[in-house]
């Protein structure tokens, strides 16, 4: 047992230490098993679950939650700090100096003598203070398309791959371009299927997917936050669905069609 009196801080960086704390006495000799037993490999998936857990707080304007899940957020960000450290790899403080270094870096017009009138302008100039940072490391893909991850979902990997090609000139010369290629792709997964070809079919869909994400990046959408709100949008509706359906004495399968239908589209209305 480890004797421990929480005492509420009365500002950020109390409360910071508050919790870097408890992480640490949690990780100790005497703390619990299951924390000083993970590892950075192992809270990844945890880390990722509280960024959409808190992704769909702001999806659904919940405060509440928003507030919860970035408190988990935090804690999972705390502790792989805390992990690292007991690895000896490197301090939390060395994470915080470098990451603000290199804010002060990227930001000339804040700090330097560099002037930003508009979003458009300071996001440039953080562009390029972010390549000749990258031009200095190697000819490797990460020169060439900076530091992506090779861990990010498809879907978030496929919207920054196209944002830096974009940002190289790499680019359609206006946006019905690319509404356009959307159709002619779309068109190639026509082709692909009457071959019977599955291997076709599948790089056809994936044509599809790029340039439906570059649409995203040209309408100034993030791909991932839109499917994640049509993906509540559609379960929201179909759980209303269900319990119409019920009320109604309906049931769900192939033969109602025609009436579930009829529900969707009734829900459907009400849901505008």
């Amino acid at each position: 047992m480890i004797e421990y009196h929480f005492k509420a801080a009365k500002d950020t960086t109390g409360a910071f230490r508050n919790l870097y704390e408890i992480i640490s006495l949690l990780r100790s000799e005497n703390g619990c098993p299951y924390d000083r037993a993970q590892t950075e490999k192992s809270s990844l998936g945890n880390l990722i679950d509280e960024a959409y857990e808190y992704l769909e707080g702001v999806n659904d304007a919940d405060p509440a939650v928003c507030k919860e899940e970035l408190g988990d957020v935090l804690l999972n960000i705390f502790s792989l700090l805390q992990i690292h450290e007991d690895k000896r790899d490197f301090l939390a403080v060395d994470v915080v100096n470098d990451v603000c270094e290199k804010l002060i870096r990227r930001h000339p017009h804040v700090f330097s003598r560099e002037t930003a009138a508009s979003v458009e302008e300071g996001l440039s100039l953080w562009n390029q203070a972010k390549s000749q940072e990258e031009s200095h490391k190697d000819s490797s893909i990460k020169a060439v398309l900076g530091h992506i991850s090779s861990g990010m979902p498809p879907l978030e990997k496929s919207y920054e791959i196209q944002k830096k090609l974009g940002s190289m000139g790499f680019e359609w010369t206006n946006v019905d371009d690319v509404i356009d290629k959307v159709y002619e792709e779309l068109d190639e997964v026509k082709d692909a299927m009457k071959e019977g070809n599955r291997d076709h079919v599948e790089e056809e869909l994936g044509d599809v997917l790029l340039t439906i994400v570059n649409l995203s990046r040209w309408l100034k959408v993030r791909p991932d936050q839109a499917l994640e709100k049509a993906n509540s949008k559609i379960t929201r509706r179909f759980v209303r669905l269900s319990e119409l359906a019920r009320e109604r004495g309906i049931e769900i399968s192939s033969e109602n069609l025609d009436k579930l239908d009829e529900i969707w589209n009734e829900v459907k209305a009400s849901d505008n």
